[in-house]
């Protein structure tokens, strides 16, 4: 085809479709760059402070990987204490390109947790949407028009489809229900009957719905360690919604693909050869490669992969022997696509960049022909508009998408350069032998005691190489050779990812010695003599495959990885996470994979501890929150991976963690002996709920699972008994009275006159220790509590002797353990000792304390006392002199009007004071010299009780006022960061005095006459 005829097979209607497949592909390159410098933003600019949450903080990533959850939550970036925050919507990269850096030159992670109150909803972006809409229209649009542009003639496009009535159609018919038919051979006993699933695909499933299902179009995502590509998932998706979102439909995808790869490598070999004969043969070893049969149903991302490559080969032969530019492009999209579906798309972009150049030296004269360039314009043209959406992820993300291989190879170039024993060379030669010729290898996880390709194979295999260099077919060698490269570089793990994309080769190279038996039939003896040979060759294989897929067809459980009881149990207990607490046996649904319709939200939260399901119990349960519910074993199998010990921490830890709200608890225990112990240990506290058992069977195997159910009332207390227990399963269950179990708590409080009870209470104060003492304002006294918030005394009692109070208001602790407590009624601050002996009183300057309140020690030891009623600000040595005074009532630079509190900035000395009824914080140096002030708008109440302290480690200053429900957070020059308040169901109710300790900010609630504390 000349220059002239490639014009007239344009009119203007295709060079209009040509000219609309560029201006798609522009906007799809556009959408993309616009999406990549934009994402992730599916909510606003990360502020620079948190919000409130609900729950503990939940590990999802390290630095630089993505961090995966459903629904909207708030994530925090940073380490040591110091992080940023942003809310986001299904995942983020945990990056200071998300997040900004919150701390220069140290590892960092991201944690998430559930927000308290209304989600913060983003205003809406339009060019943002429309851009994110763009990228994938754009491509899909721009393939479309292009191959529409390429379509050939009406009457040529007719005369096609005509040909296909005909014996040849018949023949690959044939074979197609030939495939269908020996793939269904004893379905309901084989191992892919639908019960079970392959821990991998379970991962793939999860990452469909984390990733994928509610989320912009992108080509792939980073995923713990490695990029994972979505086309697969965009592809699985249909499945599940047109037949539902169960283990079935998604076999019948599976099954769809490699379906089409066989009838690619069927054409391929017919296109090569023209043979019956040799077709039928390769369908028959291609059917029953043992290797491929398995894989058939077990899938995830990797055999599209295979399906694209073969189908690329396949469009781009049939287009250069046709001279067909359509043919060429799809074989050129199709490489796009394998590319863009896995990693293994990698070698087949090698093995074309190779056989390219190959290919120009020995059809060098073919370089002059204009059709070849016109032809491999088409081929690149094609293959950019296919490839754009990978491509742009790659551009953007370049370093997340080498990470995995680059790993790989870094380790394998270390063994070339003589890495010492066990990884040297010889690590990497016996990976490679044994992963094709050792009997048994587990490293070959679906058939690891059958070979990738039988021995009697190989007789045919090295010819078939030797015939396919000698005819040029360089591309089918490559593909042949890349995978088994990729097999030795990697040392042998993960051995059938990285070789499917090879089988449909081998076949073929099997093909060649075949076709060239059929070309020595002018010489009769011989050519029957070698097709003897051969068919002996061919049946001593195939013949041992076909009882082998057979042993794996009579029993569910022959091919253990796909997990026929891990299915099971997840079926079972997902039931039971539903609302039905004693569910019948688990069988296959229809949307299994989502949250059960019909079924009223559970008036419980379930805790699980099972032993063996991981990727599958967490897809099962993904719409039930996995993560929580799993967190109970760590969200990992409790008899695969973890020890007794690491079962009772995890226990331990997760009912320590549960926040409780208006639901029961229940906690579910597979009964095994490494749980046996533990549930031993939970046992002794059932008096606080009550027992169950619950049980199934399945494939003759009874599992059996002890529940322990908590009231809602009685969680707290159970919490309290689960804390006491011993640091191992192994140790003593110490005897706790009822009183000792029901010990007051300083988190509880409430109104009165017992221990541990307030009156209005104002002020609080935490020693070096932990200990948190508080000002009983109402009944006279302080109170101490134990760094886990147990009632421990009283100190002082209602009076105005010494060690006695009156309106005890103000609380302060130096280094020592002195406490300092400022007595509204009795005018003073009393200085007792750490164990509450009184040591000395002070009474402020000439004029005395007229309504002393909040107390502040400097790093030196020096003491501010706020004394409100004279508007000013007494400095005190440690021994009581006064040092400084600065103050009076106005509302200029220096002045205050009823100032509340005092904090002082160790760092710096600085001396920070609530001034409310000016609605402001004024800062001093340490003798009284005005610096600043700024506004707190919210401020202005009368009697506020407005508090400060300051957080030197992160420069923060907290704020409150008891009419307000949060409490306000600057930076130390006055920038407004946020506001805070305790997790639910905790709320603030007339916040009266703030103090921290660690990472801990303890608020004393007046009204509701309790502590609360907030995990900073």
């Amino acid at each position: 085809m000349d220059s002239s005829q490639w014009k007239s097979k344009l009119p203007i209607l295709r060079i209009l479709l040509f000219s609309l497949s560029v201006v798609s592909l522009l906007i799809g390159a556009g959408g993309a760059t616009a999406h990549y410098l934009g994402w992730p933003k599916p909510t606003p600019a990360p502020p620079p402070a948190p919000l409130p949450i609900s729950g503990e903080w939940t590990p999802c990533a390290s630095e630089m990987q993505q961090c995966n959850f459903s629904g909207t939550k708030q994530v925090r970036f940073g380490a040591n204490g110091i992080y940023n925050y942003g809310t986001f919507t299904g995942g983020v990269l945990c990056a200071n390109s998300s997040f900004g850096d919150p701390i220069n030159g140290v590892v960092k992670h991201c944690d998430y947790a559930d927000i308290i109150g209304p989600t913060p909803t983003p205003t809406p972006i339009l060019i943002q949407t429309l851009c994110n809409r763009a990228h994938p229209i754009g491509w899909l649009l721009g393939m479309l028009f292009l191959l529409l542009a390429l379509l050939p003639q009406p009457r040529e496009l007719a005369a096609s489809l005509k040909s296909l009535i005909g014996l040849k159609t018949a023949f690959f018919l044939f074979w197609i229900l030939f495939f269908v038919v020996s793939h269904l051979w004893n379905f309901r006993t084989a191992a892919w009957n639908g019960d079970g699933l392959f821990d991998e695909s379970a991962n793939d499933l999860g990452y469909l719905k984390t990733n994928i299902i509610g989320h912009p179009y992108q080509a792939a995502w980073y995923h713990g360690i490695i990029t994972r590509e979505t086309l697969f998932h965009y592809y699985v998706w249909g499945f599940l919604k047109l037949f539902g979102f169960n283990i079935l439909s998604y076999e019948a995808a599976l099954f769809c693909i490699w379906l089409a790869t066989f009838v690619f490598t069927l054409l391929l070999v017919d296109l090569f050869f023209r043979s019956y004969v040799v077709t039928s043969v390769t369908a028959l070893v291609f059917n029953f490669l043992p290797f491929a049969f398995i894989y058939t149903f077990v899938g995830y991302r990797y055999p599209i992969t295979t399906l694209f490559c073969v189908a690329s080969v396949y469009f781009l032969h049939l287009g250069f022997r046709r001279a067909s530019y359509f043919a060429l492009s799809l074989g050129a999209i199709a490489a796009a696509l394998c590319l863009a579906s896995s990693i293994p798309g990698k070698q087949y972009m090698l093995a074309l960049m190779t056989a390219a150049p190959v290919y120009a030296v020995f059809y060098w004269n073919s370089l002059k022909r204009t059709s070849l360039w016109s032809s491999l314009a088409v081929i690149v043209y094609s293959f950019l508009a296919a490839a754009t959406p990978i491509l742009f992820y790659i551009i953007f993300n370049w370093a997340l998408y080498r990470y995995y291989e680059g790993t790989y190879l870094h380790q394998f170039f270390s063994a070339v350069r003589g890495t010492p024993a066990p990884n040297n060379l010889q690590y990497y030669l016996t990976g490679l032998w044994k992963s094709f010729f050792a009997p048994q290898y587990w490293s070959r996880l679906l058939f690891p005691d059958a070979l990738p390709i039988p021995l009697p194979y190989y007789w045919l295999l090295v010819p078939g190489l030797v015939l396919a260099l000698w005819q040029k077919r360089f591309e089918i060698v490559l593909m042949a050779t890349l995978p088994v490269v990729g097999v030795f570089v990697s040392g042998g793990p993960a051995i059938e990812q990285r070789l499917l994309l090879a089988i449909p080769f081998w076949i073929i190279l099997i093909s060649f010695p075949l076709a060239g038996l059929l070309k020595l039939r002018r010489w009769p003896g011989l050519y029957i003599g070698l097709w003897g040979v051969a068919a002996s060759i061919l049946l001593s294989g195939l013949v041992p495959s076909i009882q082998y897929i057979y042993s794996k067809t009579t029993s569910p459980f022959a091919v253990g990885q796909f997990a026929q009881h891990q299915v099971a149990v997840s079926r079972f207990l997902k039931h039971v996470v539903a609302g039905q607490e004693h569910p019948g046996p688990p069988h296959l649904q229809r949307d299994e994979f989502n949250r059960i319709k019909g079924i009223a939200d559970p008036p419980y939260d379930t805790f699980i501890c099972q032993m063996d399901a991981y990727s599958i119990i967490h897809l099962f349960l993904h719409d039930y929150d996995d993560d929580k519910i799993l967190s109970f074993c760590a969200g990992l199998p409790s008899s695969v991976v973890m020890t007794e010990q690491d079962v009772w921490d995890a226990n331990k830890k997760a009912v320590l963690s549960y926040v409780p709200g208006n639901k029961d608890l229940k906690l579910i225990w597979e009964k095994d002996p490494k749980t046996e112990r533990i549930i031993g240990k939970f046992q002794s506290l059932r008096r606080l709920g009550t027992e169950d058992t619950i049980s199934y069977s399945f494939g003759g195997r009874v599992r059996s699972f002890y529940v322990l159910n908590i009231p809602n009332k009685n969680i707290g207390r159970f919490q309290r008994r689960v804390k006491a227990l011993p640091a191992t399963p192994a140790g003593p269950v110490s005897e706790v009275s009822s009183s000792d179990e029901d010990v007051a708590t300083m988190f509880e409080g409430g109104k009165g006159t017992a221990d541990g009870q307030f009156a209005s209470p104002t002020g609080i104060a935490v020693d070096g220790n932990g200990d948190t003492f508080v000002a009983d304002t109402g009944n006279g006294r302080i109170e101490k509590f134990s760094p886990n918030g147990k009632f421990v005394r009283i100190i002082g009692s209602k009076g105005n002797g010494h060690g006695q109070f009156s309106a005890p208001n103000g609380l302060a602790i130096d280094q020592a353990g002195n406490i300092y407590v400022a007595e509204a009624g009795n005018q003073r601050v009393q200085k007792l000792s750490p164990d509450g002996s009184f040591i000395a009183e002070w009474k402020g300057t000439q004029l005395g304390f007229y309504g002393p309140r909040r107390i502040a020690i400097g790093p030196d030891d020096s003491v501010y006392v706020v004394d409100q009623g004279h508007n000013q600000i007494v400095k005190f040595s440690s021994e009581g002199q006064v040092l400084a005074a600065w103050g009076g009532k106005g509302n200029g630079d220096g002045q205050f009007n009823d100032p509340t509190s005092v904090a002082v900035d160790p760092a710096t000395n600085n001396v920070y004071v609530a001034d409310p009824l000016n609605k402001r914080v004024q800062v001093f140096n340490e003798n009284g010299n005005f610096l600043s002030k700024w506004p707190v708008p919210e401020w202005g109440g009368p009697a506020g009780f407005e508090d400060l302290v300051i957080d030197s480690q992160t420069g923060r200053l907290y704020a409150s006022s008891v009419h307000m429900s949060t409490v306000l957070i600057f930076d130390l020059s006055g920038t407004r960061i946020g506001s805070l308040t305790p997790k639910p169901p905790d709320n603030l109710e007339g916040p009266s005095a703030v103090a921290l300790f660690g990472r801990k900010l303890y608020v004393l609630n007046m009204y509701g006459n309790r502590v609360s504390a907030i995990d900073l």
